[in-house]
Parts: C-alpha cells; structure tokens; sequence
C-alpha cells in the first residue's frame, strides 16, 4: 500500500494540475484580499471578525482540492493510463483507497499553502493600511484549521466521486452545477445541511453558529460519511468496469 500511495502521489506532483490550480488560487486570494483590505473601512479591518472574514478566501482550496481528486481518480480513465495502472497492481479497490488517500493529503497540503499565503497577504496590506492585526486569534485560526481538514475531506471525495463517474470532464462539471444550483435547491426542504457541500462549509466554519449549517462535529461526521460512501461506491465500479 505505501507504494501504491506513493506512486500515485507522483502522478499528482509531476503534472502540471496542481500548478495551474495553485496558481488561480493564489490570483484569486490576491484579487479579493486586495479588494477587502482596500475598499472597507478601517474600523471593520480592525476587528477580529473583519479580518477573519478577508483571510477566509483560502477555503477555496476545498473546491480546488474536490478538483483534484476527481481528476486523480477519473483523469486515469480520460487519459486511457489505467489499464498500465491495473496491471501493476491489480487489486483495484486497494487502488482506489490509495488515491483517496493522495487526494486527501494533496488537499490539506493545497490548503495549507493558501492559508499562509492569505495570512502573509493579509498582514502585509493591512500592515500598510496601519491597521491591527488580529490574524492570531481563535476565529482565524479555527477557519484555517476547518479550511485545511475541509480540503482533505474534499480531495477524498473526489477521488471516490471521479471512481464512480471515470468522466473527468462531466464530474467536473456535475460538481459545479450540484453547489451552485441543486444545493441552493435543498433550501426549499430545509436539508441543504446534510448536503456535502454544506457539511463541508460547516467544517470549514470551525465552529462557528450557522442557521444554514450543521455543527462542526455533525459536519465532518457526514463528511466523513460521504468519503465513506463515496469511496466504496467508487470502488465497486472501478472493479466491474472492463479496462483495455
């Protein structure tokens, strides 16, 4: 298992994906941290919330780490490289189970590095606004350890959702209609808080009292539980799909 892991760790770090996904973060976290620390007053910029809010940005990495995964697992099938996969190691469910764990790791990893880049941004332009910095306190640092836990739960999910669907491009694009269109819908039932991308966002939160969602520990104890389902769901269907 520690080479399977490994090698399919090396998949990830010798393309060009994470780079390109580094990069649009760090662009992103650049264009609205510069926008929040420019545009607001300095009597919200001051407050411990007010800077929490603008560092927040980083829990992007957790879409960008779902990306990932998906990728990691469909992007095999997209790019026809499974089948020197599976003869190496035939035991396929043991193949899923290491790029979930590649993916979570990449995640928190992904995570990590925009957490530091917001809050090294941050300080400095804040800095140069004269403003207090309050980037230490417990508000801060509970949403970057949520971000960071959230990305890692993400990264998984992907994996197991891109072994289910093998179609990189249409998981990717299903993702993207589900947060932005089908879990607003969940509202009108008033379960959009089970949804993954709910329990995500309330790990993400730290903690932090939502109507809108769950607990931290009830979300990532469904999140846990969608890694679950969708890990094994997606390695039922690795092991039926015939491979050429």
């Amino acid at each position: 298992m520690t080479r399977l892991v490994a090698s399919e760790a090396l998949k990830v770090v010798t393309t060009r994906l994470l780079l390109w996904l580094g990069l649009l973060l760090a662009g992103l976290e650049l264009l609205v941290i510069a926008l929040h620390v420019s545009q607001d007053s300095l009597e919200s910029l001051g407050e411990a919330r007010g800077q929490r809010d603008i560092v927040s940005i980083a829990a992007v990495s957790a879409l960008m780490a779902l990306i990932v995964g998906v990728v990691l697992a469909a992007g095999e099938f997209s790019h026809r490289t499974i089948a020197p996969t599976f003869l190496v190691a035939p035991a396929r469910g043991r193949v899923v189970t290491a790029k979930v764990v590649v993916g979570a790791v990449v995640g928190a990893a992904l995570a990590l590095g925009a957490a530091v880049f917001a809050w090294a941004l941050a300080a400095l332009l804040l800095s140069l606004r004269s403003v207090p910095l309050h980037l230490g306190s417990g508000e801060t640092l509970r949403v970057f350890g949520g971000t960071i836990l959230a990305a890692a739960v993400a990264g998984a999910i992907g994996v197991g959702f891109g072994a289910l669907t093998r179609r990189q491009t249409a998981a990717i694009v299903f993702t993207f209609v589900w947060l932005l269109v089908v879990e607003p819908l969940l509202a009108i039932a008033g379960v959009q808080r089970y949804a993954p991308g709910h329990a995500i966002a309330s790990v993400v939160e730290g903690g932090t009292s939502s109507s809108e969602l769950l607990s931290f520990g009830a979300g990532l104890a469904v999140s846990l539980a969608y890694v679950l389902a969708f890990a094994a769901a997606g390695a039922l269907a690795v092991k039926a799909v015939d491979v050429s």
